[in-house]
């Protein structure tokens, strides 16, 4: 199979470096993936362009209308200001069709203003923080359920399948973070449970964590809310070990990567994380997917991938159905109903919000991630 051209934008620093004249697609359909493709986060920066190459392949294999598609790749570095000066070498390329990004909900925010001014659609794979859809961007979409939904799901899971009371909770401290943690924090008073400890740290900054692992110790906590990213949890889920925090770990989706497994080594074990996407689903056209995709990239896809490959082949059905341009794409994403991927039913409401997704539970088990079904809430 004849493999997509992929064009990858480097950044430097805080600069967003094009070499040479102005790329051009003919006719074919163009658009741009943005995420962190380097940096803490760089693995679901990797998966969400993978997952994009593998639909795009898919899909111009036969075409859409006589055309292909063609991405170009920004590197946000899961950094809002990096976020910024990508989103505006993006808007000011009129040959763009919609943009595929970001993977933090910190990036969406900072850069929905200038995709908006340009009339560009944004579709996320995996932004989660729950007020991102009450900001009124009519360009917004998203594919994945919110924290509302991932959090009070975190939360049950201790609280009611594993019958644990006392809670502390770590966040990052960015609008992904802080958005988990508001809605943990309101879980836990409608269920009358005092939270016993609040920590933050700064993503990728921060690599030291027995302040805070010996700050919950103290609290005699039995489990331990992680509001961040998968190298962060790792990190913490290791040097909790070494300090014999004893405290069970729950985290949220961005903790379910494989990756959090390879940092943490044997610490990981027993770690729970929430996902949108199963690795381990075995029905016929989700394991086909993971099947294709693992035997491409040596890697198993988590929800930053099967999102991303949900939203081409989305946009491959609004494009059919008449959005050719910004302004027709958009007003098509909100018309598509029970659009089927291997994510679940994608139908957008009227924020750009995905109300009908679910949410499932990983636990690490010899060293790698198991799917459980809580049967107590």
């Amino acid at each position: 199979m004849k493999r997509v051209q992929v064009i990858i934008v480097l950044t430097v620093a805080f600069a967003f470096l094009i070499c040479g004249p102005a790329i051009t697609f003919g006719q074919n359909i163009k658009f741009a993936v943005v995420s962190p493709m380097t940096g803490d986060s760089a693995a679901q920066g990797i998966q969400i362009k993978n997952g994009a190459t593998l639909a795009v392949d898919e899909i111009n294999a036969k075409g859409i209308k006589g055309k292909k598609l063609e991405f170009i790749v920004g590197d946000d570095m899961a950094n809002p200001n990096q976020a910024t000066i990508v989103a505006q070498k993006f808007a000011a390329d009129k040959t763009l069709l919609f943009v595929l990004g970001h993977n933090n909900s910190g990036c969406s925010i900072s850069a929905l203003p200038i995709y908006q001014k340009a009339g560009l659609p944004l579709i996320s794979p995996t932004n989660t923080n729950p007020t991102i859809t009450d900001m009124g961007y009519k360009n917004y979409f998203r594919v994945i359920a919110n924290d509302d939904l991932i959090v009070e799901q975190q939360v049950l899971l201790a609280v009611k399948e594993l019958g644990l009371k006392k809670p502390v909770v770590i966040w990052e401290n960015t609008d992904y973070g802080k958005g988990m943690r508001d809605v943990a924090l309101r879980k836990l008073q409608q269920l009358n449970i005092p939270l016993l400890g609040n920590e933050s740290f700064v993503p990728g900054v921060d690599r030291d964590y027995s302040a805070q692992v010996t700050k919950f110790k103290g609290t005699g906590c039995d489990v331990v809310f992680f509001m961040g990213e998968y190298t962060a949890g790792a990190l913490f889920a290791k040097q909790g070990k070494n300090l014999g925090l004893t405290a069970q770990i729950v985290a949220g989706s961005g903790c379910s990567n494989p990756k959090l497994i390879e940092i943490a080594g044997t610490a990981a074990e027993g770690f729970y994380a929430l996902t949108t996407f199963d690795p381990n689903d075995k029905r016929p056209v989700q394991a086909a997917f993971i099947k294709k995709y693992t035997g491409l990239y040596k890697d198993a896809p988590g929800e930053w991938s099967s999102h991303a490959y949900d939203i081409v082949y989305l946009v491959k059905k609004a494009y059919e159905a008449g959005g050719t341009d910004r302004p027709s794409l958009i007003q098509k994403l909100h018309e598509v109903k029970a659009f089927q991927g291997v994510t679940g039913t994608i139908e957008f409401d009227a924020r750009g919000d995905v109300p009908g997704k679910k949410v499932m539970v990983l636990v690490v088990k010899n060293g790698t991630f198991n799917t459980i079904v809580p049967t107590k809430y």
